[in-house]
Order: C-alpha cells, then structure tokens, then sequence
C-alpha cells in the first residue's frame, strides 16, 4: 500500500487549483495521471456531466462492478461530474484506501468540483469571446466589402463620365468655339447655325448623364450598336465616319457586349477629337463567325508610348473590354495616327 506524504498531498491540490481547460482535455487527463499516482490504484477516470471522460492509463477497460468505487464531484446540489477509482488488485482482490489516501481523495474531490466548474465558465467565456472576435470581423468584412464596391460604384460613374458624357462636353466646347468665331467675324447666319448646333449638343449631353444614370443609352437598349453610334456621329459631319460593310445591323448581341463596343468607340473618338482636332476619324464595325470586331481609327499625330501608358482613357477601354471578355489593342505612333482595335468572342 503505498504511503501519501503531506508535501505530496498538498502538491497535488495545488496543482488541481491551478487547473486550466486546454485543447483535448490534457489538464484533465493529467489530473487522472496524478491521482493513480498518490493513490496508488489501478486507473482514474474522470466523467463529466456533459459526457465527456478522461482516463489514466489512456486505453484502460473500466473496472467490473465491484471493483471499482464512485465518488461525486458536486457545488451545493449540482452535479459536475465523478471520479472512478479502478481497485482491482493482482489476483483479482479489491484494493482498499488508507487513511491518508481516504483523506486526499475527499480534498481532491471538494476542490475539483469548484475548478471544474471554473474551467467550464471559463471556456463558456472563451467561446462568447471568440464569437464576439467573429462577428466584429464579419462586420469589418461587411464595411470593407461595402466600402470596395461603393469605390468601385464611383470609379464606374468616373469612366461612364468619361466614356460617355465627355465626348459631348468636348463637341460642345469646340461649337462654342465656333460660335465666338462668327460672332467675332459678324457672321449672323454662321452664329445661327452655330447655336443651332449648341442645343442639340446640349440634348446630346442631357442624354449621355441619362445613360450614365442608368447605366445604358436608350437608344443603345432599344436599336443596337449601329443606330446609336450613327445617332452620336451625325452632326460630326465628314469628320467621322462611320463604315458597317461587314456588320449585320439588324442582328442584336449581350448588353455587355453592346454596352463595351458602344462605349469603347465613342471614348476612342472623343480622344481623336481632343488630341487630333480637325483629324478624320473612321469607326468601323464588323462581326464573323468568331466575334465582332470593331476599330477606331484618325489620321492626326499620333501618340508617343508614354502618353498610352498614361492615358485614363486607354485604361477605361481596357476595363471595359476586358469585362465584356474581349481584348483591346491601341496603334499609335507620331505621325502616323491612332488606331484603337477591339475584339470581343461569341
């Protein structure tokens, strides 16, 4: 029988008062391992009312009826859980407790209950924190997500502004140019013509914020590419031309795909109309068996490199086109113009 020292015993509650919960359940089990040990019995098992059980040694059978003794772990009336002792002996006899182990196990098992109960809140209290943790980064998620997608929102208007609304400010700053000029001359019939020309830009330019509010131009949703590209260059005279030799234009095609050749053409023309002023500029639309293909060239200057890679313009084409599935490729070299050329697949 083995013997129980107090330095031992008080080395054990000590070590059970500063039980914490750990992952597995690895304090508890060393809980069964140190008790075996002052003990001196064949196996520990701990039970919890929850269900959960620990053992030492780990794999041990549980003892027969008889040989095994009970003891409640317990605050005031509540039942947290109990304690096995395994007391079979060699030869198959019942081991008994002394004195001193009788007395250790009643501490051990005073002090347990209290711990266990203290781990338990605190791993009730772990769970709310890490729940807490979770919702406050979903929340943070949401915000980010809702602050990306209203960026993105406005970098979306930026480029429709640009794409759309733009290239109607431009023609209305090269008539009101014009108009100075014959007012400047006293040219009457000119000023007339000219201001002629103002209100239908600024009708122009009330329906390009329409499709920019909305997202597409009422004429693009109803007729197609053609018609609202052939709407959009009509007053541009013999400086823009518009060539559909191969493009069926009775044939309609996916709103994205008719939403980036639309806006692609008319950003590549108002850009060769504020870079190449006086410039002919040719759009021409094509479709085949394999996709459409569109171009937008002029005859001016040209570009250097560096100026592509700057453009804001390019950049939104490019978006576009890629958004469409597509792909774009800008020409240009001084001297000899520029040429814009898209391809969007079936």
């Amino acid at each position: 029988m083995s013997t129980v020292v107090p330095s031992r015993h008080d080395e054990l509650l000590a070590s059970l008062a500063s039980l914490r919960p750990g992952p597995g359940g690895v304090h508890l089990t060393q809980v069964c391992r140190q008790l075996k040990a002052a003990l001196g019995v064949t196996a520990v098992r701990l039970v919890l009312a929850d269900g959960q059980e620990f053992v030492w040694p780990a794999g041990s059978a549980p003892a027969r009826f008889g040989q095994a003794r009970e003891v409640p772990l317990t605050i005031g009336a509540e039942r947290i859980g109990g304690l096995i002792l395994d007391l079979r002996g060699r030869l198959g006899l019942t081991r008994r407790l002394g004195r001193r182990q009788e007395r250790l196990l009643t501490d051990v098992a005073d002090l347990l209950g209290p711990v266990l109960r203290s781990a338990q809140v605190q791993d009730e209290l772990d769970r709310s924190l890490e729940s807490a943790r979770g919702h406050a980064e979903r929340v943070a998620a949401v915000r980010r997500r809702a602050f990306g997608e209203r960026d993105a929102e406005r970098r979306d208007l930026e480029r429709d502004l640009h794409d759309g609304a733009q290239h109607h400010l431009v023609a209305l700053g090269m008539t009101l140019g014009l108009l100075e000029l014959s007012a400047h001359k006293q040219d009457s019939a000119g000023a007339q013509k000219q201001l002629l020309q103002l209100r239908k830009g600024l009708d122009r330019a009330e329906a390009a914020l329409y499709t920019t509010a909305t997202g597409s131009s009422p004429l693009l949703q109803e007729a197609g590419v053609y018609p609202a590209l052939l709407a959009e260059f009509r007053d541009a005279g013999a400086q823009v031309r518009l060539e559909t030799a191969e493009w069926d234009t009775s044939r309609r095609y996916e709103a994205p795909t008719e939403m980036a050749v639309y806006f692609i053409c008319l950003e590549a023309v108002n850009n060769a109309r504020k870079h190449a002023p006086g410039a002919r500029v040719v759009v021409r639309l094509a479709d085949g068996p394999a996709g459409l293909t569109f171009s937008v060239s002029d005859d001016g200057p040209g570009l250097n490199r560096s100026d592509l890679d700057g453009s804001s313009g390019v950049d939104n084409m490019r978006r576009r086109i890629i958004a469409a599935g597509g792909r774009l490729q800008v020409r240009a070299s001084p001297g000899a113009g520029t040429t814009v050329h898209g391809f969007i697949p079936f």
